[in-house]
Parts: structure tokens; sequence; C-alpha cells
């Protein structure tokens, strides 16, 4: 009863503080509170608690150090010429009717070969929306886009974290989780991809493309080798070298191109990756002005807050009275259901993707047959419902870095589809024998285990 009404308080005050439009970290801090006072009255001291708190930081070290070095490379990327060059030729590549459809296969492509959502939104994402926002295109469907390409990779790119730890978590191989989480997502991808190019087409502005070589010419040498940093990212990602050295490199390829091409002193460089990049160029500020670390100081404290509650959560269970109910839900309904509502919940409560696939699975252990089941459940939940929630940390880190408004939310059609798709495919299965069975339930990637009726009667 305690749990549940210090669960409810938070949730209230979050949802009263988004639409009252406080800042998100005073929200945060008064949940910090609020566990913090439930830890009191369960007989915790007040040192064991700081303690749980300063834990549950130390795991995010380094997201936050991650943070820090993508503000950096987004400042040098606009700074080295590489944004403007790349936004030029790509202008002349995509339209104002398709640079939304573009923006989410560029981003998708990318996520999948980097296997995070915050590398390629900090790269690809950032250069989608300075080339979007050129060409007039809307920013909040624009935003959507890039959002769901981001998660795409995030969810199934054999390089991803949040992949491999659901793989390790549930016991099983994450190249197999990644085969039947692609051929599981494809219709919601097809979905969202039909809504990008039918919404993109009917939003987008009239007239000619701009020129925007002219202006950005003025301001940056726009050569070829100037996309080197991009470059650098493909290579070494495709080598499967760690992301934080991957972004290093580029940063470093970055730097020398601000100095040695574009005449930046080497004295003003930590400016600029302190505070952003900010031409003098009055024409071309709006698309290039922006990055640097103080640029992610906000996401920063908002991660680093959010972070304390897995420390509290974990050292007095708060949440572990609720996994009966959760199993007892999951064998009224069907083993999704459960999962599904388990993930909104601690997403909400936790604001933070890693730990919310955590507690999913230690809350929901027992309502699949096997670890596979599991694993694509969490996979099609707690791995892509944080891109939904606006105070979660996945979401306002990538709002963050691509400079979208939040309402983008509303348009991250794939993070919201595959959710609703496997649902109805869940609830599909428990009203058709055998649907596992058949060549539409193979090619999405299912099998016998994946029929919870089968296992149920065997128990």
């Amino acid at each position: 009863m305690l749990e549940t009404a210090a669960l409810l308080l938070f949730v209230a005050v979050l949802v009263t503080g988004v639409v009252m439009q406080f800042p998100l970290v005073l929200l945060l801090i008064v949940g910090w509170f609020i566990f913090f006072d439930y830890g009191l009255v369960r007989g915790f001291g007040m040192g064991e608690l700081v303690r749980m708190s300063l834990a549950g930081v130390r795991s995010v070290g380094s997201v936050l150090l991650l943070f820090a070095i993508i503000g950096s490379l987004t400042a040098a990327w606009r700074a080295s010429g590489t944004i403007p060059a790349i936004t030029c030729w790509s202008a002349q590549l995509v339209g104002p009717r398709s640079v939304v459809p573009a923006s989410f296969v560029l981003t998708a492509a990318m996520s999948m070969l980097v296997g995070s959502s915050f590398a390629a939104s900090a790269t690809v994402g950032v250069i989608c929306m300075v080339i979007g926002n050129a060409l007039g295109a809307n920013p909040v469907l624009l935003g959507g886009a890039i959002i769901s390409g981001a998660f795409f990779g995030d969810r199934c790119s054999p390089m991803s974290s949040s992949a491999v730890l659901v793989a390790q978590i549930t016991q099983t191989d994450v190249f197999r989780n990644v085969g039947r989480m692609v051929r599981s997502a494809a219709v919601p991808t097809l979905l969202a991809l039909i809504l990008y190019l039918v919404f993109g087409a009917v939003s987008a502005p009239g007239g000619s493309v701009p020129n925007f070589a002219r202006d950005f010419a003025k301001s940056f040498v726009l050569a070829p080798y100037v996309v080197a940093p991009t470059l650098v990212i493909l290579v070494l990602s495709l080598a499967k070298v760690d992301v934080r050295i991957t972004m290093l490199a580029s940063l470093s390829t970055a730097l020398v191109l601000c100095v040695g091409v574009q005449g930046v002193k080497l004295a003003e460089l930590p400016r600029i990756l302190l505070w952003g990049y900010h031409t003098t160029n009055e024409h071309i500020a709006h698309m290039v002005d922006g990055g640097g670390i103080m640029s992610m100081a906000e996401v920063a404290a908002i991660v680093a807050i959010a972070s304390t509650y897995s420390g509290i959560f974990e050292g007095t269970n708060l949440l572990m009275g609720l996994r009966d109910q959760v199993i007892e839900l999951s064998h009224r309904t069907t083993p999704f259901v459960g999962v599904l509502l388990t993930s909104l919940a601690t997403t909400f409560v936790a604001c933070d993707q890693v730990v919310a696939i955590m507690l999913t699975r230690q809350l929901c252990d027992g309502v699949e047959h096997g670890g596979e089941g599991l694993a694509l459940d969490l996979e099609n939940s707690a791995v892509v419902v944080p891109a939904l929630v606006p105070w979660s940390t996945s979401c306002v880190g990538i709002v963050a870095f691509v400079g979208m408004p939040t309402s983008s939310i509303a348009c991250a059609f794939l993070p919201l589809f595959i959710p609703l798709w496997t649902l109805a495919t869940s609830l599909w299965m428990q009203r058709h024998a055998d649907f596992v069975d058949t060549p539409a339930g193979r090619l999405q990637g299912f099998n016998a285990e994946d029929d919870v009726r089968r296992w149920v009667a065997a128990a």
C-alpha cells in the first residue's frame, strides 16, 4: 500500500508539473524527496538512502561522459564545415516533400550501424534537422521521424547496448533476438514510413529549394574533405569500435578541420566546445548555430537525478511488491499485456531506459515460457516506450541533441506502433489456435514457445 501511494504521488507530481510546464529538473528533485521519504518510513537510515542514490548516479557515469562528448561533437561538426557541406549537398538530393521520410531512413540506417539512439540523433539526426529547417519542413513531424529512426537501431542493432543488455538478463542469444526483432517490427516500420511519406508531402511548403551553397560558402570552405568526421564515424562503426572512442576520433578530426581548413583560432576552440558554435553570418545562423557541452547541462542533470531512483528502488525493493500482481494480470490477459503495462509504469517512474528494462525484467520474470519470449517482449516495450515519455532520459537527450520541439514525440510513430502491433498480435494469438505455426506467424519470427496456451497446458 505504501509503495503504491509513493508511486501514485510521484506520477501525479510529474503529470501535473508537465501540464503546468514546470522545469523537469525541479519535478524530478521532488520525486527524489518522495522516494527518499518512502525509504525513511520503511526504516532505512538517511545515510543508507544517500548511498543508494549515489550508487545510482555512479551507474550512469559513462552516459554523462557520452553527453559531454556529444555536445562537443555537435559543436565541432558545425565549426568544421561538416554540417554546412552535407546540408548543401543533401539539399540537392532531397526536397521539402521527401526530407521527412529521408530523415527517418537515414537516421534508422545510422542507428543500425552504431547501435545507439544518442549517437545516431547527435550525428545524422542533427544534419537532417538542419536540412529540414532549411527546406521549411514541419519541425514537429521531422523531429518525430528522427526519433523513430534513432530507436529503430537502438532496438534491433546487434551493436545496441540495450539489445545486449536484454540478451544478458534473459540469457538468450543477441543475434537470434535481433532476427526476431527485425521481423516482428516489419509491419510497424512500413506503416511509419508510409505515414512519413504522406504527412511529409502534405505538410511540405511550396516553392523551390534555396541556394544554400551561396550562403554557406561565405563562411565555410565546402570542399569534399570536410565530411571526413562523418566518414570516421562510419568506418569505425563498421569496425565495431566502442561508440565513445569512435565519437572522440570524429571530434579530433573535426577540430583539425576547424583550425587547418576553416581558420578557427586554437584559442577559440575551448569556447566553441563548451558553449557551442555561433556564426557571424546572420543568414545561416538559424541553421548552424548550436551544440556545445553546456547545451547538454540540463539533460545531464535530468539523467543524474533520475538515476538516483534506480539506487533507491534496488535498495528498498520498492517495486518488487507488484510482481505477483503483474503475473496475475499476465495470466488473465496475455504475457505481453503484463510486460507492456509494467514497462509503462517503470519508464514513467524510473525515467530511464536501462532502469526500465531491468525493473520490467525483474517484475515480469515468469510471465513467458522462455527467455526468448521475454526478450522480444522487452524489446517491444521497455526499449521503445522511453521514446514516448517526455521526461525519460532517452527522450530528453534526443530532443536536446537535435534541437527539435518536445511535441515531436507525438510524431514518433515507430516507437508507438511497435508496442501497439505487438499488443494486437498477442491478443490475436490468444484467440486463434496455432497462429505461431502459420506462415504469417513464422514470418514475424514467432515459434511454438510464443504460444502461451501450450506451455500453460503443459504445466
